[in-house]
């Protein structure tokens, strides 16, 4: 459940002895979240955090600038960066 809100990154995931909780096997899905959360709030290097972690744990929802409708789903229209010439 835990990696529906955070990616391991860095290593293959296995175990890895932590400062917090000592030995956690990154590999099993039962990973209590709040172990996770812990970890990730103390800056382990092996977590990053995913969109949905993001809005279920800290209710950040990401901002869309401007939504364009096709006939087959909605997507985000990409900013374009003017850049300022030197003339």
């Amino acid at each position: 459940m835990w990696k529906l809100y955070f990616n391991f990154i860095k290593l293959q995931p296995g175990r890895v002895i932590t400062t917090l909780f000592g030995l956690i096997d990154f590999s099993q899905d039962n990973i209590p979240i709040e172990k996770i959360k812990a970890l990730y709030e103390s800056d382990f290097p092996y977590l990053e955090i995913t969109e949905a972690g993001k809005a279920e744990l800290y209710g950040i929802v990401p901002v869309v600038d401007e939504v364009v409708e096709t006939s087959d789903s909605i997507v985000e229209k990409p900013k374009l960066k003017k850049s300022k010439s030197l003339s």
